[in-house]
């Protein structure tokens, strides 16, 4: 979580930052009708008076009139409430929403809103009362509107927005989780702002797993390269052998986030060991050419020109003997010599020959660990284009299999590659 740490935090500032303008009060409120007949005269009076003013947009003095029908001192509650739908208008009209809200609040408890407007007279309450800030009462008057409009995105997000600024995390990420899984459900890209609350939340409770999902969410949409980053350095904090590391750095390669000299190292000595020195000598070159592994320490340099070099002589050695792999693999009763031919081709891009012996080797059966061969099978098909199919054969991967992370991070690949 060290890591995730930088990120998340630049992202609760943002969210902190974002949330009132993202959400806006109303344009618009029903405008007020001409005051009822039956009223006192003590009331209609100021009240006509406010009306023409309001017409005028002279709202100063429409003021005064709705202070005239305020002094009344015996009035009714229909009489207060068409008073309230004059100063609600007004208010709004000035944008003194602080002051607007419990007007709108008011009238909304009277139980005199006619049933078409109380919609959107609540909304209204919600997105006036988080604009000022007063985050309680936006989250309390956003959920009375979802009561009866469950998962309506607009809301649902001020009401993530506002349990987030109230460091009500768990509500945050839940609601949010929500929008974007409504948003996924519907075809369409959860928006980048709606995952980072998830995240920033997440982060907050200390909820490991949550930021990780979280940040599943953020690569399949927004690959950048921080959140791959942050994302891969979870998992590779797992305790996993030498060949499962060696895939977190192809993985790593493959967003372009190996840019550490000591990574690009082991990733090369691994891959020696692993038996694919093509793909050994790739990553030495790789990082040679574009700067990583270069050094004004001939000591230093000099390590890195022998690995090189010593993968160059391997890989040679290793192309030479394909063709009699090949033949050895056709002749084997089991399949782990054709996987292993398979991991050959697939460290020279020859993808079509990959997937082939890594089929046949998997059919065959007697593979020493047949989750990395499907891993190797599932590269070789995205590589080559084949990005459904690399994505059922990712899916293959045993739940409970130590390449199951793995596995589950390059089927989200498979959507950018």
């Amino acid at each position: 979580m060290t890591r995730v740490r930088s990120i998340a935090v630049a992202l609760s500032v943002a969210i902190g930052m974002a949330s009132t303008a993202a959400v806006l009060a109303p344009a618009t409120v029903v405008a007020a009708e001409p005051a009822k007949p039956k009223m006192s005269k003590a009331v209609a009076v100021p009240l006509q008076a406010a009306q023409k003013a309001m017409a005028a947009k002279q709202w100063d003095a429409a003021m005064a009139e709705i202070k005239k029908a305020q002094a009344v001192p015996t009035r009714t509650p229909a009489e207060d409430y068409q008073i309230d739908e004059f100063l609600g208008y007004i208010l709004v009209q000035q944008k003194k929403y602080a002051q607007a809200a419990p007007v709108f609040e008011r009238m909304l408890n009277s139980g005199l809103v006619p049933a078409d407007q109380v919609d959107d007279r609540t909304k209204a309450v919600a997105q006036m009362y988080f604009q000022e800030k007063e985050y309680r009462k936006s989250a309390e008057w956003a959920k009375k509107w979802l009561a009866t409009h469950p998962g309506q995105e607009d809301m649902s997000v001020l009401l993530g927005q506002a349990n987030y600024l109230l460091e009500d995390y768990k509500g945050a990420a839940s609601v949010m989780s929500g929008v974007v899984t409504n948003a996924e459900k519907a075809g369409q890209t959860p928006k980048e702002n709606y995952i980072q609350i998830v995240l920033s939340s997440q982060f907050k409770l200390d909820n490991k797993d949550g930021v990780a999902e979280a940040l599943k969410k953020m690569v399949r949409y927004y690959p950048k390269p921080e959140y791959w980053d942050n994302l891969t350095d979870i998992y590779r904090r797992k305790q996993n052998s030498d060949r499962v590391t060696l895939g977190f750095y192809r993985l790593m390669s493959d967003v372009g986030i190996l840019k550490d000299k000591g990574d690009y190292m082991e990733m090369s000595q691994l891959a020696i060991e692993a038996g694919v020195p093509g793909e050994a000598e790739q990553t030495m070159q790789k990082g040679i050419d574009n700067g990583t592994l270069k050094s004004d320490d001939k000591t230093e340099q000099g390590r890195y020109t022998r690995l090189l070099e010593a993968a160059k002589k391997q890989a040679a050695a290793d192309r030479a003997s394909l063709a009699q792999q090949a033949k050895d693999a056709e002749k084997a009763t089991q399949g782990q010599a054709s996987v292993g031919l398979g991991q050959a081709y697939l460290s020279y891009g020859m993808y079509d020959e990959a997937i082939a012996a890594l089929q046949a080797g998997l059919k065959k059966g007697g593979v020493t660990d047949a989750d990395e061969a499907q891993i190797s099978l599932g590269l070789a098909q995205m590589k080559k284009g084949q990005k459904d199919a690399a994505r059922q054969t990712f899916k293959a991967v045993k739940a409970d299999s130590k390449w199951a992370d793995l596995a589950g991070l390059w089927s989200i690949r498979t959507y950018q590659s």
